[in-house]
């Protein structure tokens, strides 16, 4: 039995934006396994695809078919947007619902099963009559600060998390922190919710010697929002700065606008922008750099944080329960408390970076100890999981078709 996995999310994957959903997604075709066929509803974020029509592109080494259903500037989608006209989500689903025959015809055409990485979506193919797996990316709708629009709209979000949970055939949670808040947010559910964690391609990051010359350069590679802390993550590189000179340099990849951060003001001589990388150009920069930095409020498990371990460099981050399992003391990085006091944080965090720097140039830490850590996240693992459910969900539904014919 051939397969055929299907995803539907507001995203082109020819395109430049960056972020957990976006490297599931990139990788989740780069892996294929040859007994799968792919085809993504989507975004046409160039402008050179006609709407409602399926095409075939060739995307990293794969020939899938691509379905757009709504044309949005890859520029203009880097960015959280600030009000409901401007959300790439609203118009998609409008996009998704005004090509829905199109669509349905589509996924029908043969047997197919869906991969949801939002929860929004989940009522339409449910509607349509398809096997389909919800992952849920990150704490959904945390009372936190935030740039996207969740903030104003928490209970849409709740309202569908609902839906989701009760609609698929498979739920599962990037970590097994949020699979046990969702098992007992929905206990009667509990059979189907499961963990799918996130990887690394230990083939494009491996681990690097250290670089020899007498700075010290830190990373960060992902979009700005406001739970990701920029203001204490910049505050961080400035305290360094002034315990270790100016031979401090952050190195930030991606597309996020620094400057409307008052605070990197004062990292800004300090600083490298990078712009859109590759997956090959995250790690060739992590490759020139001695550590990664995370100052986020709240994460699901970072893809960013396990691309620096598997090159071999060491995190300093504000303490995330996940983290504990791959950022390991004098092994792999540093953990900071938590706190109300931001300059506190920045504080400690610079101090933690000091003594990372000392263990590297003591041969403490390694890059090959320090890739050690992340061993189980590779994506013939991870990956291999979400095939796995796709074939059980197949088979079930139209196996015994097949058997019938």
């Amino acid at each position: 039995m051939t397969y055929r996995l299907a995803v539907i999310h507001s995203f082109d994957p020819r395109g430049t934006k960056v972020g957990g959903l976006e490297t599931f997604i990139r990788d989740m075709i780069a892996f294929l396994p040859d007994d799968f066929t792919f085809l993504m509803v989507g975004v046409d974020g160039v402008g050179d695809l006609e709407l409602g029509k399926v095409v075939e592109l060739a995307f990293r080494g794969k020939t899938i078919e691509f379905l757009p259903v709504l044309r949005y500037p890859d520029a203009k989608a880097r960015e959280a947007a600030r009000s409901l006209a401007d959300s790439i989500n609203l118009q998609f689903m409008r996009g998704l619902l005004a090509y829905l025959p199109t669509v349905n015809r589509g996924l029908k055409a043969k047997p197919t099963s869906v991969d949801l990485q939002r929860v929004e979506f989940a009522s339409v193919v449910r509607g349509m009559g398809l096997p389909f797996t919800q992952m849920l990316h990150g704490e959904g709708a945390p009372k936190l600060a935030m740039d996207s629009l969740l903030k104003s709209y928490r209970y849409v979000h709740n309202l569908n998390e609902r839906v989701a949970v009760m609609a698929c055939d498979k739920f599962l949670c990037v970590n097994p922190l949020i699979t046990e808040r969702i098992k007992a947010t929905y206990p009667r559910q509990a059979h189907k919710i499961d963990t799918l964690t996130t990887w690394v391609d230990t083939k494009t990051f491996a681990p690097q010697p250290f670089p020899t010359d007498d700075g010290f350069k830190i990373a960060f590679a992902g979009r700005l929002d406001l739970f990701k802390r920029p203001p204490l993550m910049f505050k961080t590189i400035a305290a360094l700065r002034n315990r270790l000179g100016d031979g401090v340099e952050f190195h930030y990849m991606g597309t996020s606008d620094v400057r409307r951060f008052p605070e990197f003001e004062a990292i800004e001589n300090n600083t490298v922008l990078h712009g859109f990388k590759s997956s090959a150009g995250v790690a060739e920069v992590l490759k020139h750099c001695h550590a990664g930095i995370l100052t986020s409020e709240f994460e699901g498990m970072p893809f960013s944080v396990l691309e620096t371990l598997a090159v071999g460099r060491p995190m300093g981050a504000v303490h995330l329960p996940q983290l504990e399992s791959v950022v390991k003391s004098g092994v792999s990085g540093t953990l900071i408390p938590r706190s109300s006091d931001e300059d506190e944080m920045s504080e400690r965090l610079a101090d933690a970076f000091v003594e990372i720097r000392n263990q590297i140039r003591l041969g403490a830490i390694t890059p090959s100890g320090v890739a050690a850590q992340i061993a189980e996240f590779t994506p013939q693992k991870q990956l291999g999981k979400c095939y796995a459910n796709h074939r059980a969900l197949q088979d079930k539904k139209y196996a015994p078709e097949a058997q019938a014919v």
